[in-house]
């Protein structure tokens, strides 16, 4: 077991298993209780996480798991005024004016899709060298991702993916850290990348992306990138934010990427009624290595046990004859 290559008593499960282990826990686990317990809870929140309320309506529609009608009656009213046009005009002004403003509800449209395009990488760089001009901080990652959207196509050959899913990631991350979703530990990665993955007086000289890219340095934050820009095209901005709230680490966010392509639309359903922990829990398995070890135990106990055995048979058979 030590010197086995995972180096580890867990490791990932397969891919094309994935599906068929997530399947049975929902079918197990997506009761009306467990159900109508978390729209309760999100219908109380402010402001309401649309995203989490229509994946378990529509988790419920699929599993033919009927809700209480008072928690029907509940959501129907929620959406009504969530979705009415008043709101919708005042949510949606605010979100486009500061990302910070936007909810997961149907506002989110208005916020991100400058993001998500090269104008807004120009935009974030321009802002945010006016602020070192004038001696103001500077969002380290905001530059370091708008860095590699522009640059994603020459910078996709340090991650094994492609142009699009990387520059989708790096907007898609550019929103999740201007609404405060990234937990520390990935907003570390990016911060590192900043100081080391650039020579930025390279590239303040004219040089090319590809030529600034410091790439051993640069290679996890383009990785983390790739997976998340596959996500974000898997699931949508909206359910991709909600899950990537949910990861607190770098390896986290790699393994809960796994589970979405696996679970695709049903993930969101999937991290309220499992929770993070069970899912993580349920992408691994055993290492094989685990399983030859207990099978050698096993072995070595049967020997030991039979040879035991054949020495108290002879002691009986020694005493039965001095008898």
């Amino acid at each position: 077991l030590a010197s086995s290559p995972a180096g580890a008593w867990l490791v990932e499960r397969a891919e094309d298993q994935l599906d068929a282990v997530y399947t049975r826990a929902l079918v197990r686990s997506a009761t009306p209780d467990t159900l109508a317990t978390a729209i309760t809870r999100h219908l109380a929140a402010e402001p309401r996480n649309w995203v989490a309320l229509d994946a378990l309506a529509e988790l419920a529609d699929a599993q033919n798991v009927t809700l209480p009608p008072d928690v029907q009656t509940a959501l129907s009213t929620a959406r009504a005024a969530d979705h009415s046009f008043a709101a919708g005009s005042v949510n949606c002004a605010a979100c486009a004016y500061d990302l910070r403003a936007c909810g997961l509800g149907p506002e989110l449209v208005c916020g991100v899709g400058v993001n998500l395009t090269v104008a807004g990488d120009v935009l974030s760089l321009a802002r945010e060298s006016t602020a070192y001009v004038r001696g103001l901080p500077v969002d380290q990652v905001d530059v370091v991702l708008s860095f590699v959207g522009i640059g994603a196509t020459a910078l996709v050959v340090g991650t094994g993916g492609t142009s699009y899913t990387l520059k989708a990631g790096a907007g898609f991350l550019k929103v999740a850290h201007r609404t405060g979703r990234l937990a520390p530990d990935v907003t570390r990665v990016f911060t590192r990348a900043f100081s080391e993955g650039v020579e930025w007086a390279r590239l303040a000289r004219g040089g090319k992306v590809a030529d600034a890219a410091r790439m051993d340095a640069l290679r996890p934050a383009l990785a983390l990138a790739d997976d998340l820009g596959a996500m974000q095209v898997r699931l949508g901005t909206g359910a991709a934010l909600h899950v990537l709230r949910q990861a607190d680490t770098a390896s986290d966010v790699r393994a809960m990427t796994r589970a979405t392509r696996a679970l695709g639309p049903r993930s969101v359903a999937a991290l309220e009624v499992l929770g993070k922990s069970r899912i993580l829990r349920l992408g691994l398995r055993w290492a094989d290595e685990v399983w030859q070890m207990l099978a050698g135990l096993g072995a070595a106990l049967s020997a030991l046990g039979g040879l035991l055995g054949a020495r108290a048979l002879r002691a009986l058979r020694r005493a039965a004859l001095r008898v």
